[in-house]
């Protein structure tokens, strides 16, 4: 094993050199990125949803090209006349129709197309009902448009697939789940935007737009030049003791996931320890083991969480597959009325991060960026990988204890006056 390790360590070594170019040659670019300039590059809602949907508003005598181009490039079916097709949002109205992401409906040809966009954010459940199942029954049963005509396009950077609460929760519509087209920023919308880009070929300022667009998703989708994967591949067969050693990596990437995650979930209990909180639970590592060895659908139900002890209540630290760690008070056990009252009146504030739900008398996500929000599940997540570093993990710790320390004095405040 000795010597397997010495040989992987050249074979990194060979690998940093590799990256240490691309990444010259890419500091040599042209950095500037209007949306990057304008948004945060993983903002959902002012970025992207309203950016696509612009596109496809977009008209030349009356002719939706862009819109047209989309059809083909997800195989649609939708049919609409130019006078009578609605756009949410539009470059005229940002706002989008009964949380709709895009929306793209024809109440004359009675067709419609629901995109969900999603990039880091988990998907929007209720216990009553899934977040696709809301908008799936709005445009039917609310806007008319018969079911056949409905079209759902879950989009993410990778095309993985919604929650299976999202589409079958109440299990009003049954087809729902069969007709969800899951579509891709490094796929179909790139691919489109390529396309977009061709017939603006005499339209400079459109095209420089699209071109920073694309720009900006291949670096939100860990796009590598052609020319840099040639040279990992190249590195690869160039030796058996090279490809050897990246055969070990592969081999081992899902037990280093987990040890990287063990060693997150450990350093955060210890934290919290040091500053007086006592630890009820914390994840073990037969949990760790256990989340390994499990089918993935017992995976998909994992979840893992520290309890810690303040006065007379407990809060819980938890992290659910496809939901981002948050923090909050339980109702499984009995609490104080002043307690309760003044969860409420946290809730209630304006603006207020905090909320409650079936199984929480208050709860909030922790306030880490969207370029540092780690999901453990998910070890492809550049923040979920950085865990590995131990100056990036301190980091992401230090937000989510600070997060609690503000959280208990909110609530010392309330519960003292």
């Amino acid at each position: 094993m000795g010597q397997d390790i010495t040989l992987l360590r050249h074979f990194l070594d060979k690998l940093d050199i590799i990256k240490k170019k691309y990444d010259e040659h890419e500091a040599q670019k042209d950095q500037f990125n209007v949306f990057s300039a304008l948004r945060e590059n993983y903002n959902e809602v002012k970025l992207h949803s309203r950016f696509i949907s612009s596109l496809l508003s977009w008209t030349t005598n009356n002719h939706y090209s862009f819109l047209d181009e989309f059809i083909t490039i997800v195989e649609s079916r939708f049919k609409y006349e130019a006078d009578s097709l609605e756009i949410y949002p539009s470059y005229e109205d940002k706002s989008e129709y009964k949380d709709i992401d895009i929306l793209l409906i024809d109440r004359t040809t009675k067709y419609a197309i629901i995109i969900e966009n999603k990039i880091y954010a988990p998907d929007s459940n209720h216990r009553e009902e899934g977040q696709l199942e809301k908008y799936y029954r709005t445009i039917n049963e609310d806007e008319k448009i018969p079911e056949e005509n409905i079209e759902v396009f879950y989009l993410t950077l990778d095309g993985h697939d919604p929650s299976d609460e999202s589409v079958s929760t109440k299990n009003h519509y049954p087809r729902l789940k069969e007709i969800v087209q899951c579509i891709s920023y490094s796929g179909q919308i790139k691919g489109w935007l390529t396309q977009c880009v061709k017939n603006a070929y005499d339209k400079p300022f459109q095209r420089e737009t699209l071109l920073q667009y694309i720009k900006l998703i291949n670096g939100m989708t860990n796009h590598s030049e052609q020319e840099e994967q040639l040279e990992i591949v190249r590195l690869i067969g160039e030796s058996e003791s090279n490809s050897n050693s990246a055969k070990l990596l592969i081999d081992n990437i899902r037990h280093i996931h987990w040890h990287i995650i063990s060693i997150f979930w450990n350093a955060l209990s210890n934290e919290l320890s040091s500053y007086g909180y006592q630890i009820l639970h914390k994840p073990t590592e037969e949990d760790f083991d256990s989340i390994i060895h499990m089918g993935i659908r017992k995976k998909n139900q994992a979840h893992l969480f520290i309890d810690i002890v303040v006065k007379d209540y407990v809060i819980r630290i938890e992290e659910y597959i496809n939901t981002p760690i948050n923090y909050g008070i339980k109702k499984d056990k009995k609490i104080k009325k002043n307690y309760i009252q003044a969860f409420n009146s946290l809730i209630k504030q304006e603006n207020s991060k905090y909320q409650s739900d079936e199984e929480f008398f208050i709860f909030a996500y922790h306030s880490l960026q969207s370029n540092i929000l780690f999901d453990s599940w998910e070890i492809e997540n550049d923040a979920t990988f950085n865990l590995i570093r131990a100056d990036f993990r301190n980091k992401i710790i230090q937000i989510i204890v600070d997060d609690i320390n503000g959280f208990v004095k909110d609530i010392n405040r309330l519960v003292k006056k």
